[in-house]
């Protein structure tokens, strides 16, 4: 799923239009989004509307092409969020100017990475900063914060850990499977071993 599939459709309640979703609350730590942020003006065309009110995420029903399903409108006030709308500049940490929002790339309605108009693609743990532009972290010299693939790595990690921290690099580094480490990682693809 795409921020696209979410960004200025209309909301459903019941059958009946109520709004439409013009932007998405999600946590900076762990990427999920909480809320949807909403106007209560259904005709979208003639300027940029602010939103009006934010809608929680469990009350998402569906998302088809038609629209957004939702079970129940329940205003809900945003809290220990930060708000993403498409068309925000990216810059990277030293003022580069990296794009706009153009799109976002969801996975169970966590956010994986930023698409820009530039054709810039940044995974969502490069994000430092999200208020009225994304700003990016300073790239590390070793994938800190990236996911694991469990299957890849599970024989020599004592814990069950789902990004890669320190502990984790020295457990590679002990066990002789930093390299398996390494290519079970973006860019990488490592299948079989």
């Amino acid at each position: 799923m795409f921020l696209t599939d979410l960004i200025n459709k209309p909301l459903f309640v019941g059958g009946i239009q109520r709004g439409a979703c013009l932007g998405v609350g999600f946590s900076l730590k762990s990427g999920s989004v909480k809320y949807l942020l909403c106007s209560s003006e259904v005709s979208l065309l003639s300027h940029e509307p602010e939103p009006d009110f934010a809608v929680n995420l469990s009350a998402v029903e569906a998302v088809t092409e038609r629209g957004v399903e939702l079970s129940r409108l329940r205003p809900v006030l945003p809290k220990n969020c930060v708000k993403l709308f498409p068309n925000y500049p990216v810059y990277t940490q030293d003022g580069t100017f990296a794009g706009h929002v153009l799109n976002a790339e969801l996975s169970d309605f966590k956010l994986v990475r930023l698409i820009t108009d530039k054709n810039a693609i940044f995974p969502f743990t490069s994000v430092a900063a999200c208020a009225d532009a994304v700003i990016l972290k300073k790239s590390q010299p070793y994938p800190l914060g990236q996911r694991i693939p469990a299957p890849v790595v599970s024989s020599f990690l004592n814990k069950n850990e789902p990004t890669v921290t320190r502990s984790v690099l020295k457990n590679a580094i002990e066990n002789k499977a930093l390299i398996r480490l390494t290519l079970s990682l973006a860019p990488f693809s490592l299948h079989v071993l």
